[in-house]
């Protein structure tokens, strides 16, 4: 049985090492985009949950609820497993050793000298004429010449320069949070009428006609003599026959009643009050221009692109968002950080309540050594509670010392009842 052979393949696709863990990375980053996309769409599926759906005018039931909590659910345990996946595969291709270009061939040696060919020995001489002398003995042959020494081997050729490990492409910015709809308050059910009345029972039919006529009473038997005294009773004469006439035609039914009128229709119940959705109070502010914030400052929410309720407040272009005291909200932020220049560049972002940092709320990114202008994506979300009394006041803080320059800052705020 033969071996299978590799199949000639034209034209040639040649590929060197750097190509190949260049391609790796690109397929890295192409998986990590899909997962952006997937997260995104269990995004929309909570958005809809919620009630924030441009469009939406039915709530979710609860099984849409439980169905839509176990898909976001799995999908999260699947993406993080993909996510370890591509972590390790990242992880190898830039522990890779690359190598460099082969060094040069070494000279060959000089071939060494060949040793001089010894001398031939001399003839002997030849016998004297006449009788023939005895032949001369052949001269000794001469010793052969020493071979020559080898030459000495060629030196090795110096070892290439390892190559540089290319940078890492810088990481794709977070596209912006698409825009949340109000809810629709859902119509109130009518009153079932009232069940009409029962109509009058139908008359009863006639009775049927009494059966024949009796039989004739038989004639009744003579009186006996009357015997003497003592008197004895003579016997008494016998009954005479009475027969029963057949039963008379059973009568036929009497004719079904008239339907009784319908019942009037009850009067329409009061319509029942409408139902408090839990997310009455909801917002989204957004800035998309870049803004140049200094350290330690605010970042201005330029546009309310959704306000709902009294229990959050905000004036455009401020940067600070009043939440009611004694309340529970759910708080998410997004913002891009654009980096002049490349290098351990870092953005600092944090949302800080009443001027204290709301702890688990901060996001820091590094900027990428080697790359011409570092783009990085900042993101959190938290559940907080406000104090009794007054409003507190939300913001989003450059929490760097040196200014920084933010664009696409969004903030979602839910007040949770």
């Amino acid at each position: 049985m033969s071996q299978a052979n590799i199949p000639n393949i034209t034209p040639s696709i040649t590929v060197t090492l750097n190509d190949s863990l260049n391609l790796l990375i690109a397929s890295v980053a192409l998986e990590e985009l899909g997962i952006s996309h997937i997260i995104n769409a269990e995004a929309e599926k909570l958005q809809y949950v919620l009630g924030t759906l441009p469009g939406l005018t039915i709530p979710a039931t609860i099984s849409e609820l439980l169905a839509v909590n176990s898909s976001v659910k799995r999908t999260i345990i699947d993406a993080l497993k993909l996510e370890m996946t591509l972590d390790s595969k990242l992880e190898k291709i830039i522990n890779t050793p690359l190598k460099g270009p082969t060094g040069a061939t070494g000279s060959v040696g000089a071939d060494g000298v060949t040793g001089s060919t010894g001398e031939t020995g001399a003839t002997g001489a030849a016998g004297a004429a006449g009788a023939t002398g005895a032949e001369g003995t052949t001269g000794a042959t001469g010793t052969d010449g020493l071979t020559g020494a080898a030459g000495p081997p060629g030196s090795t050729g110096v070892t290439g320069i390892t190559g540089f490990t290319g940078a890492p492409g810088p990481d794709g910015g977070t596209g912006p949070t698409g825009t949340t709809g109000t809810t629709g308050a859902e119509g109130a059910v009518g009153a079932t009428g009232a069940t009409g009345a029962v109509g009058p029972q139908g008359i009863t039919g006639l009775t049927g006609a009494t059966g024949g006529v009796s039989g004739n009473t038989g004639p009744t038997g003579a009186t006996g003599a009357t015997g003497e005294c003592p008197c004895v009773t003579g016997p008494t004469g016998a009954t005479g026959s009475s027969l029963t006439g057949p039963t008379g035609a059973t009568g036929s039914t009497g004719a079904t009643g008239a339907t009784g009128a319908t019942g009037a229709t009850g009067e329409t119940g009061p319509t029942g009050e409408t139902g408090i959705q839990i997310t009455t109070n909801n917002a989204f502010f957004r800035t998309v221009d870049s803004v140049l914030v200094t350290p330690g400052s605010a970042i201005p929410l330029a546009e309310n692109f959704t306000l709902n309720g009294t229990e959050i407040t905000h004036t455009p272009g401020s940067t600070d968002v009043l939440l009611a005291p004694d309340q529970t909200y759910y708080i998410a932020y997004r913002t891009k950080a654009e980096l002049p220049t490349a290098g351990t560049i870092t953005t600092h972002v944090g949302l800080e309540l009443n001027g204290t940092l709301i702890p688990g709320t901060e996001s820091q990114m590094q900027s990428l050594p080697g790359a011409p202008q570092a783009i990085t994506s900042l993101i959190s979300n938290t559940i907080i509670n406000t104090a009794s009394g007054a409003s507190s006041i939300l913001t989003l803080v450059n929490l760097e010392a040196v200014d920084r320059a933010f664009d696409q800052t969004t903030m979602t705020i839910i007040k949770l009842e």
